[in-house]
C-alpha cells in the first residue's frame, strides 16, 4: 500500500502494478499542473516563456462554435478557474489564453500579480494495464488529459480497479475512464472539461458518486461526446444512487452496444441536453430515478428529455419521477436511420438499432409549464416500424398545466384524448391538471 501524505504533489504520473493500493491522507492532492510565476507584460497581455508541453490532440473537428482550440489539452488556470484557449495572440482578453507552441510562450489576458496561475502539463495521474488497483481518498486535478482520455485511466481502460472517495476535478478531457469489473464509488467528479466519467467493458459498477458541471469548458461538442458520463460496449453496467447535475450535455449516457444496463435510484437534475439517454443499445432497466429540469438547451422535437430511448430496444422504464419544469421533455422514444451504420461495422452486436419492445409504465411525469413538456414516441425514419414495434406506455401518472395542449406524441402530436385514441397507449394512466 502507498500512503500519500497531505499536500499538493505536482506533476505526478503513476503506473501501478497489479494489486497495489494508493490511499491519500486527508488533503492529499495530485496536481498535473505547474505553477507559472515569471510573467512579463507585452501590450495588453502577460506572457511567460519556456513552455514546451504539447499533449496528444484528439477530436479537433468536434469543436463547438467559438472554440478555436478545442481538443488541445493544455489549459491555464487562474485561481482554480480554467481559461478559454483562443486561436491567436490577438484574441487574448480577460478570461482567455493563447499558447504559441512554436515559440514555447503562453499569453494570458489578465494581470497575474497576486494570483495563482497554473499550466497543465501531465496527461494523467494513473495509467496502465495493471489489475485490481485501489485509488482512494485523493484529489486528482488539473491534468492535461486529452479528449477521450482520462486523468484516472489514461490511455488504457483499467480493469478490476476500485476508485473510491476521490475528488476528480478540472481535468481537460475525461475525469475517470474504466474497463471491466471496476467499481467507481462515492467520488466527486466535478468540472472536468469534456466528460466526467467513461466506461467500456463488463460488470462496471458506478454508485454513490456526485457527478456535476462537467463538459462546459473544453469546447468539445457535447452532442458528439460530453457531459456527465458516457458508456459504450458495456454488459451488466450498473449505475446506482448517483447525484448527477448541472452537466453541459447529457447526465447519464449509454451509447453503442450496451446490453443489460441498470439505471437505478439516481437523482439527475438540470443537465443541459437530457437526463438518462440509452442510444443504439439494447436491454436495460431504468427504474426509481428522480429526474428534474433536464434538457433545457436541447428542447426540440422530443430531444432534451428526462429519459431518452434512441434506436434502442427492450428497455423497461418504471417507477421514475420525471419533472420537466425548467427543462425540456419527459420520456421520449425516438427512431432515426441508425440501422446499418458503417462506422460501427453493421447493425450492432444484437441486431438492428431500432426502437422496439420498450415499456414505459408506472412513472410520475410532471410539467408546470405550458410551453414545453412532450411525452411519447417519434420517428423521422420508418415511423410505421416504431409504432408497430411493441412499445407501450401505461399506468403512468401525468401532472401537467393543461390537458388540451398537443404534448403527447405517437408519430404526430396530439392532446390527451386524441393520443390515447390513436395509439391505444396509456389507457390505464391518469392525467391531472395542476
Amino acid at each position: 500500500m502507498f500512503w500519500i501524505e497531505a499536500g499538493v504533489h505536482r506533476l505526478q504520473s503513476i503506473t501501478p502494478k497489479d494489486g497495489q493500493q494508493f490511499i491519500g491522507e486527508e488533503g492529499a492532492v495530485l496536481n498535473g499542473s505547474r505553477l507559472l510565476t515569471s510573467f512579463s507584460q507585452e501590450g495588453s497581455a502577460w506572457v511567460v516563456g519556456g513552455q514546451t508541453q504539447e499533449g496528444f490532440r484528439n477530436a479537433l473537428d468536434e469543436a463547438s462554435a467559438g472554440f478555436d482550440r478545442a481538443g488541445y489539452p493544455e489549459t491555464i488556470y487562474v485561481d482554480d478557474q480554467p481559461l478559454k484557449h483562443v486561436g491567436s495572440k490577438a484574441q487574448v482578453v480577460d478570461g482567455t489564453f493563447f499558447f504559441d507552441y512554436a515559440a514555447d510562450r503562453i499569453y494570458i489576458g489578465s494581470d497575474p500579480a497576486g494570483r495563482k496561475v497554473e499550466a497543465s502539463v501531465q496527461p494523467w495521474a494513473f495509467e496502465g494495464g495493471a489489475a485490481d488497483v485501489l485509488v482512494q481518498n485523493l484529489t486528482v486535478e488539473k491534468y492535461a488529459s486529452p479528449v477521450q482520455r482520462a486523468a484516472i485511466g489514461g490511455n488504457t481502460l483499467p480493469e478490476g480497479w476500485i476508485i473510491q472517495g476521490n475528488d476528480i476535478q478540472l481535468n481537460y478531457g475525461v475525469g475517470i475512464a474504466v474497463g471491466s469489473n471496476t467499481q467507481v464509488l462515492d467520488n466527486r467528479i466535478l468540472d472536468n472539461g469534456q466528460l466526467g466519467l467513461a466506461g467500456v467493458g463488463t460488470s462496471i459498477l458506478v454508485q454513490g458518486n456526485e457527478i456535476a458541471s462537467n463538459g462546459s469548458w473544453s469546447g468539445i461538442d457535447v452532442l458528439w461526446e460530453g457531459g456527465g458520463t458516457k458508456f459504450a460496449l458495456t454488459e451488466d453496467l450498473v449505475v446506482r444512487d448517483n447525484f448527477v447535475y448541472d452537466n453541459h450535455g447529457f447526465g447519464l449516457w449509454t451509447d453503442i452496444d450496451n446490453f443489460n444496463t441498470l439505471y437505478e435510484g439516481n437523482r439527475v437534475q438540470n443537465n443541459t441536453h437530457g437526463g438518462i439517454v440509452h442510444e443504439i443499445s439494447y436491454d436495460a432497466v431504468i427504474r426509481d430515478n428522480v429526474l428534474i429540469g433536464n434538457g433545457a438547451d436541447f428542447n426540440t422535437w422530443l430531444w432534451g428529455a428526462g429519459i431518452i430511448i434512441q434506436n434502442s430496444r427492450n428497455v423497461e422504464i418504471y417507477g421514475n419521477t420525471v419533472d420537466m419544469t425548467g427543462g425540456g421533455n419527459g420520456i421520449s422514444l425516438i427512431q432515426q436511420d441508425r440501422g446499418n451504420p458503417a462506422e460501427f461495422g453493421g447493425t450492432g452486436a444484437y441486431g438492428e438499432y431500432i426502437t422496439i419492445g420498450n415499456t414505459v409504465r408506472d412513472n410520475t411525469i410532471i410539467s408546470r409549464a405550458a410551453d414545453h413538456g412532450g411525452i411519447g414516441a417519434v420517428a423521422d425514419f420508418n415511423e410505421a416500424g416504431l409504432l408497430a414495434g411493441g412499445n407501450s406506455f401505461d399506468g403512468n401518472e401525468y401532472q401537467v398545466t393543461s390537458g388540451s395542449d398537443d404534448r403527447f406524441a405517437w408519430g404526430d402530436w396530439y392532446n390527451w384524448d386524441e393520443y390515447r385514441a390513436v395509439s391505444g397507449w396509456d389507457l390505464n394512466s391518469t392525467l391531472t391538471i395542476i
